[in-house]
């Protein structure tokens, strides 16, 4: 039963297989049949698009060449129009090129112009012996004319020269010419820069001459701009309008004079050099440093409030052209190719600063006959007006071109040399007085109070402390100076502030050794020895207490270190040489062992005018005395009191024991004639010495 229904199994699946297979023959035949059927049908496209393609292909090629003859004919029409253009266009343009451009619309005169220099362009390489060619170049020529002077007519119609008021507002805005403050001053429109610059980039790509006309156009504003600021300078109203805000949105300050506002200006400029050096410092080294005396300490000085006011003028104008020199600029970047701004900068700054310098040299002459006449007033006044030049030096740098800083360096030579030939001659006239005594004719105080050559003198030099920075710049640049600067401190590195300092102390110390000298030959032109000391005295006393008060002696040390005992010891020596004039008058009556001894209040005849010589030659000697020294004056109080009381102590001891062993003595038939003072009376006569009221 098992094999039987395996064998049916069998059968079956047998017969199931045969079917599969019978259906596959059949659809692999089918397959096949479709095949054939599908080439036979890509056969006959295939040579049906080949004969398509026997049609097709010379209509193509004909049809191309066709396209190319219409290329070929349009652009011989596109090049025949264009050379015909060259021909027509004189008469196209030639009106519109004699009229000029019209401002506002430049671009059809610029259009116009770019035709005719095509034009020239064919001619000249295709023609360049054709009459039309003369004709387009004629016409050009003519049209750049005219574009140069409507550039010209731009620059002058829209330009006008700052007002003085105007200017002095924009002297008054700080150095920042990206401030908003600065757009106030704008005379040029938006629109005429757009234009301008337009006009400027045509002349430059077409290699035509305009940055003359420029720098001429606005040099001329900045020339004149300086000159109604130097007439208005001239004017009765500068000293109180210089300098005062009017545009800005700052709080109205209370009206200050030109020297308080230049002042506040430089102190400005001074604090921010010590910020940036600060900064610098700390950010390389990690210290911070407080501040010390520097430019701006020095610039707060009463003395500048009242100073020269033509310097201050003269400084205005730097700032001023300064100033108009970078709003300048500003414009300048708005019309000219960069590639040309040197140059045009150079030509408009030119004028404006010889102007500035030929005022420099002006001033320095002017302030050198002041000095002449010995107006040392002016010298400081350089010396001030120097230390602003130089604090003006990183707005220069700036600024200006090299070029122009050398330019501009003459004025700070100029007051450099100034400054030097001040301070020589400074000495030449100390040093002259020593050796100017005409005899006959005195130039000494009747009263040999303090004489006006130490008065000036210490006055001076209290002043040129102040300065010390630029005059020892100055006086670095003398080798006399510079050599015994290292003498003194003997080959040591010192900072530049100490140096200038110790180059001052050298000038002071060669200006007091003058001084001394002088007053030492000066004394001399008095009869009397006690007048010729205390002459000596007062100015001695004077100089030393002038130098303790104002600290000069500290400086002074550093040239000479012995400078104050120098002093101490001339006028002790000078009181002992005082005293000493006292010797004829107490010669007579100091050693009385000379003198005859009374016997019962009574001396022998012939001894008799011994005592009378005495007393008479004392009292003539001591009323002379004091009637010269009453009309001496000592200015300083302590040492008149103490000189006076020197005398007392001088002169009433042994005066006392001259009278108490004579006054008593029978010598005279008329006693009050010879013993006319008692001791009292002699010190109440020396207490009113160098009081000519008494």
């Amino acid at each position: 039963m098992n094999n039987l229904d395996s064998s049916l199994q069998a059968h079956n699946k047998l017969e199931k297989e045969a079917t599969n297979l019978a259906l596959l023959k059949d659809r692999v035949d089918k397959y096949h049949d479709l095949s054939t059927q599908m080439s036979s049908i890509l056969t006959i496209f295939e040579k049906r698009l080949g004969n398509l393609e026997q049609t097709i292909l010379p209509v193509y090629q004909e049809t191309e060449q066709l396209q190319k003859r219409q290329q070929n004919l349009e652009a011989t029409l596109n090049c025949l129009e264009s050379v015909l253009s060259h021909y027509d266009i004189s008469q196209e343009v030639c009106q519109l090129i004699h009229q000029g451009p019209l401002e506002g619309n430049i671009s059809v005169f610029l259009e116009a112009l770019a035709k005719l220099r095509a034009a020239m362009d064919y001619f000249l390489h295709n023609n360049s012996q054709s009459v039309e060619l003369e004709n387009v170049t004629s016409l050009f020529n003519t049209g750049c004319e005219g574009l140069n002077q409507h550039y010209s007519m731009l620059l002058k119609k829209h330009s006008a020269p700052l007002k003085p008021v105007e200017l002095l507002d924009l002297i008054y805005i700080e150095d920042d010419s990206s401030s908003d403050e600065y757009t106030s001053f704008r005379q040029l429109s938006q629109t005429t820069r757009e234009e301008l610059f337009t006009i400027s980039h045509w002349l430059e790509q077409n290699m035509r001459e305009y940055t003359h006309i420029y720098a001429t156009e606005r040099g001329d504003v900045v020339l004149r701009s300086l000159q109604l600021l130097k007439d208005h300078q001239k004017s009765n109203s500068w000293g109180h309008e210089a300098l005062r805000p009017r545009h800005s949105g700052r709080q109205a300050e209370p009206k200050k004079n030109t020297s308080a506002r230049l002042q506040q200006i430089f102190e400005r400029k001074a604090n921010k050099l010590y910020l940036r050096a600060t900064q610098t410092i700390e950010q390389s080294t990690g210290f911070s440093i407080k501040k010390a005396s520097s430019h701006s300490d020095h610039l707060t000085s009463e003395d500048l409030l009242d100073g020269d006011q033509e310097l201050d003028k003269y400084l205005v104008m730097l700032l001023g052209l300064q100033r108009l020199l970078n709003w300048e600029r500003a414009i300048m970047h708005d019309i000219i190719p960069q590639s040309k701004h040197n140059e045009v900068f150079a030509r408009l700054a030119y004028n404006a600063i010889e102007l500035v310098v030929k005022d420099a040299e002006a001033i320095t002459q002017r302030i050198m006959r002041c000095i002449s006449r010995k107006e040392w007033t002016s010298a400081l006044g350089i010396f001030s007006a120097l230390k602003r030049v130089i604090l003006l030096q990183p707005d220069i740098e700036r600024t200006y071109d090299p070029a122009q800083r050398e330019q501009l360096t003459k004025v700070l030579n100029k007051l450099q040399h100034t400054g030097a030939k001040a301070l020589e001659h400074f000495l030449d006239v100390v040093k002259g007085e020593s050796s100017t005594n005409i005899v006959g004719q005195s130039n000494v105080p009747k009263d040999a109070t303090v004489h006006e050559l130490t008065s000036n003198t210490i006055w001076f030099i209290e002043h040129l402390y102040e300065h010390f920075d630029v005059i020892g710049s100055i006086l670095a640049q003398d080798v006399l100076y510079s050599t015994q600067l290292d003498t003194i401190l003997m080959k040591k590195a010192l900072p530049g502030e100490e140096r200038n300092k110790a180059l001052l102390a050298i000038y002071i110390k060669k200006a007091l050794a003058e001084l001394n000298l002088s007053i030492m030959n000066k004394c001399e032109q008095y009869n009397d020895q006690a007048t010729k000391h205390l002459f000596r005295l007062n100015n001695i006393h004077y100089i030393l207490k002038s130098l303790q008060r104002s600290n000069l002696i500290d400086l002074v040390t550093l040239a000479e270190p012995d400078c104050e005992h120098s002093y101490l010891e001339m006028i002790r020596e000078l009181k002992a040489s005082y005293q000493k004039t006292w010797s004829k008058m107490l010669q007579g009556i100091y050693s009385l062992d000379e003198l005859p001894k009374p016997v019962a209040g009574k001396v022998k005849d012939k001894d008799r005018s011994v005592l009378k010589e005495r007393f008479s030659n004392f009292n003539k000697d001591f009323e002379e005395a004091c009637k010269i020294q009453r009309g001496i004056s000592i200015p300083d109080v302590i040492l008149r009191e103490g000189i006076k009381r020197d005398n007392v102590e001088h002169i009433l001891p042994k005066y006392n024991r001259f009278f108490e062993m004579y006054a008593a003595v029978q010598f005279s038939k008329n006693p009050d004639k010879y013993v006319k003072y008692r001791p009292h009376e002699i010190n109440a006569m020396l207490s009113k010495l160098f009081d000519d009221s008494a």
